[in-house]
């Protein structure tokens, strides 16, 4: 069973009309987000709005910039467990790529029926990046990415009662 939570439906859904007729969309098995081979059907440079692409031969691959952060931050004005609470002292700070593509694992941990061994490997990434973020790094994204953290346990949690 799929979590009903995925910001990786909505990003692929806003995603998806940008893209030339013919192109195919899918979820990266890499750091991106999602690929799609875009550029191979029309070389035409666009534009994606929302997106940060990377062309990687013929494949686009694309990873949501800050405004998808936000609007997930802005979603969760209160803080669900410990650690989101821990780190809503980032909330409205702009992510560098680090912490980008570390949303997007998230995402697609969330969208997909991720292992005990998925959600706490992305679990022990975040503490990483927010320990970094607490010495002087960046720490704009993490409290997104605390919520989709809280999200996979909340589903896995879920899934254990079932």
């Amino acid at each position: 069973m799929r979590n009903e939570f995925s910001p990786l439906a909505q990003l692929r859904a806003e995603l998806l009309p940008l893209l030339p007729p013919g192109a195919f969309l899918r979820r990266d098995r890499g750091d991106a987000l999602l690929i799609s081979n875009a550029s191979a059907i029309d070389s035409a440079p666009r534009t994606y709005p929302g997106f940060h692409t990377e062309q990687r031969g013929a494949l686009a691959c694309f990873l949501p910039d800050g405004a998808w952060v936000a609007r997930l931050e802005q979603a969760f004005p209160e803080p669900p467990d410990a650690l989101c609470i821990s780190l809503v002292r980032f909330r409205g700070m702009q992510a560098d790529a680090d912490n980008l593509r570390l949303f997007a694992r998230g995402a697609k941990l969330l969208d997909a029926l991720a292992s005990t061994g998925e959600i706490d490997a992305y679990d022990r990434a975040l503490r990483q990046r927010a320990a970094l973020a607490l010495r002087g790094g960046c720490g704009g994204g993490l409290y997104a990415c605390a919520l989709l953290n809280a999200a996979l346990h909340s589903a896995q949690s879920s899934e254990a009662k079932e």
